[in-house]
């Protein structure tokens, strides 16, 4: 059933007149507007084209492939004749390149073959495996609170030590001067008492 109806939308598809270009048959009506675009292309070529001026139709050529002007069989078509004249009337120590076909052909059969296409066009050409990574991410995620602790101990360490370090050096500092200017009052103030007594004494 679903043969038959594969055939129905092809013989469908053959009745649309509109999308016939140049003798070949479209798959849809952008396709075949492609091509009579692609057809008008080279009707202005033509009327300025020399065929007999190699030179001239090895330009036109290598113009059209590098900035991919033609798309469709149209097109190719006309690629192909200034490939064949190119090849029969070589010009010295100029290769000719090939015409480069975009479309995807081997595809299995369908109903819709250019949505497959399209769609052939878009997936990736071959399925990578996924790389390991040497840690997975549950075990990055453990290491990396592992090491916010680690910091955060260091941290309170740091501040509350008594001995000086980069982080409380400034008040470390701070207060061994103070402990010393008291301890210097201290001992003037006996120092003083000392005095008066000596002079009461006497």
């Amino acid at each position: 059933m679903t043969d038959n109806a594969g055939k129905g939308r092809e013989y469908q598809m053959a009745d649309k007149a509109d999308w016939v270009v140049d003798g070949f048959q479209f798959g849809t009506q952008q396709d075949a507007e492609l091509a009579r675009n692609e057809q008008f292309r080279i009707e202005r070529l033509e009327e300025k084209l020399d065929y007999q001026n190699y030179e001239m139709v090895s330009a036109v050529y290598k113009k059209a492939l590098g900035n991919r002007v033609f798309k469709t069989p149209v097109g190719y078509d006309f690629l192909k004749r200034l490939q064949r004249i190119l090849q029969d009337n070589p010009l010295p120590e100029e290769e000719i390149d090939n015409i480069p076909v975009y479309g995807v052909y081997s595809m299995r059969e369908s109903a819709n073959q250019t949505v497959e296409r399209i769609q052939a066009s878009r997936k990736p050409a071959k399925k990578e495996k996924p790389k390991q990574e040497f840690f997975s991410r549950k075990t990055s995620i453990l290491f990396n609170i592992g090491l916010l602790v680690l910091v955060v101990v260091m941290f309170v360490i740091s501040t509350t030590s008594s001995n000086p370090t980069v982080l409380n050096y400034e008040k470390v500092i701070q207060n061994r001067y103070a402990e010393w200017e008291q301890q210097l009052s201290e001992r003037e103030q006996v120092i003083r008492e000392k005095e008066r007594e000596l002079l009461i004494a006497e």
